[in-house]
């Protein structure tokens, strides 16, 4: 990882009013070619930071984590998934990041993707690095990058209509099982999260994170955090998506598609018979103006004192 120390910046985000004592201090290391990223990441919004922090249920942050930029022909990007933009090595306080593989814009932005894994590290130091099921992991570190109240995403909507519901173990097992499933398996975590931390409370995934680093279990942790077993609470989270259920099969089929497309081509023939009906009327009134126009230069032919003039012949 040295070749990739030829930037550093350090990145100490400054303290805001009711969030934790303090933010991660981020040093950003990278090679010339990565330079300009370098300095955008140094300007990064922090309040993804905060909201990680308050997940995790930390009041400090701990330990500086290295974030190495890494570009698309080193061995770290040629060794990972073309589709990862990014991962987090907890134990070394490090994340590696791939901007080439991420957008200026977006869930796949650098700056989006650098909060996500550094939730990570952070996630791990709540839970003193003991296991956290990857899908209660990356479903957190997906809050951590949006206000938990917005509604589903339409890839879960899509999710539930061709796959159906989803055990904790077929979510589990999702996770690096390629792009599709991986995909797949990000909507349903994420939205499981969000539904988790609506009904329990912000804190209530610090508290899992914190019974974990005491030596307990998740599914014991989860249970004493919460009040309800991981397995019943998404179960809760699957009947809640019922609506979705219903409704997206029926927007989404034929009968539902074939009457909008027909509704849309009977929308458009009464437009267009009105643009016609307009314009029969405007050609009725150019060819009335036309006849008005023809019979009274006749009538100026055959009486020029009826031209309407001022000036009379005398």
């Amino acid at each position: 990882m040295t070749a990739l120390a030829a930037t550093m910046l350090l990145v100490a985000p400054p303290r805001l009013a009711g969030q934790a004592d303090s933010l991660p201090v981020l040093r950003i290391r990278a090679p010339d070619t990565l330079r300009v990223t370098a300095h955008r990441l140094e300007r990064a919004p922090t309040a993804p930071l905060a909201t990680a922090m308050s997940l995790a249920g930390l009041r400090e942050p701990g330990l500086p984590i290295d974030v190495f930029l890494s570009p698309n022909d080193s061995e770290l990007a040629r060794a990972a998934p073309p589709w990862i933009s990014g991962f987090a090595d907890a134990d070394r306080n490090r994340v590696v990041l791939f901007p080439g593989r991420t957008g200026h814009s977006g869930s796949q932005a650098i700056e989006t993707v650098l909060h996500h894994e550094v939730a990570h590290v952070l996630f791990s130091r709540a839970a003193r690095g003991r296991p956290v099921p990857r899908w209660f992991n990356e479903g957190l570190a997906l809050a951590a990058e949006r206000p938990v109240g917005i509604s589903p995403p339409p890839r879960l909507a899509w999710t539930l209509v061709r796959h159906g519901t989803l055990s904790i173990a077929d979510l589990e097992r999702l996770f690096g099982d390629g792009r599709a499933s991986d995909q797949r398996a990000y909507a349903v975590a994420g939205a499981l999260i969000r539904d988790l931390l609506r009904v329990h409370g912000q804190h209530s995934a610090g508290r899992v994170l914190a019974l974990i680093g005491q030596g307990r279990g998740f599914d014991d942790a989860f249970a004493a955090a919460t009040g309800e077993r991981p397995m019943d609470a998404v179960n809760r989270f699957w009947s809640d998506q019922q609506l979705w259920t219903r409704w997206v099969p029926f927007l989404t089929g034929p009968v539902f598609l074939w009457s909008g497309i027909t509704l849309l081509a009977l929308l458009a023939i009464a437009a267009h018979r009105r643009r016609r009906a307009a314009q029969r009327r405007a050609w009725d009134a150019e060819e009335r103006a036309e006849a008005e126009r023809v019979a009274l230069q006749r009538l100026i032919e055959s009486d020029p004192g009826a031209s309407g003039s001022s000036y009379e012949v005398h």
